[in-house]
């Protein structure tokens, strides 16, 4: 009756051993924060990438976060599967200011392929929020109050600057200058081809 026993108790704890595993990696739903961010849960192993981190095209852009002057985080890792795009400005940069229009025209026409997020330089000498008032953008503003992100991604003083990341997160553009409405069409469609 001991060996029965024995061989009872092995076979309840292999069998809780067994849910726990398939229990504990199961896919999880998205969560509320994420379907109210506008962008659902990706695999990740889908869209990885095995390129060196850098900002140099071909290399995978280091993750960062930041927070939107809409109160919400950006977390780069969390738009992996979508084309992201990231515009270094500031207000007063004239150039910046006269191209946020085709940044926001992007966001509009490719609302669930691409993200757009304009980074405010930290050499601020107006109230960017203030400065947003104005208008009606539907792309997301962050301000790079310390710098850090800004340097991380291979940026300074001059301005503006475009990078573009393909859905691996690999950087597919990454110049000081302004752009086009129709250059960042182009960009997209590049980028999206490396997905």
């Amino acid at each position: 009756m001991t060996k029965k026993k024995s061989a009872l108790a092995w076979s309840a704890a292999l069998l809780v051993l067994i849910s726990a595993l398939v229990f504990y990696n199961l896919p999880t739903a998205p969560s509320p924060a994420a379907a109210d961010a506008g962008h659902a849960p990706v695999s990740y192993a889908q869209f990885s990438s095995d390129a060196p981190l850098g900002h140099q095209p071909g290399e995978q852009l280091p993750d960062f976060t930041l927070r939107q002057t809409d109160g919400q985080e950006f977390t780069l890792s969390q738009y992996r599967g979508k084309v992201v795009v990231l515009n270094l400005w500031a207000t007063w940069c004239t150039p910046c200011v006269k191209e946020l229009p085709h940044f926001d025209r992007l966001q509009q026409a490719y609302p669930d392929e691409v993200k757009v997020l304009a980074i405010h330089s930290d050499l601020i000498t107006d109230d960017p929020l203030a400065y947003l008032e104005g208008f009606d953008y539907h792309i997301a503003f962050a301000v790079d109050e310390s710098g850090q992100v800004i340097s991380s991604l291979g940026g300074s003083t001059m301005l503006p600057q475009t990078l573009v990341l393909s859905p691996r997160g690999e950087v597919t553009y990454n110049q000081v200058g302004s752009v086009s409405y129709e250059a960042l069409e182009e960009l997209v469609r590049a980028a999206q081809t490396l997905e």
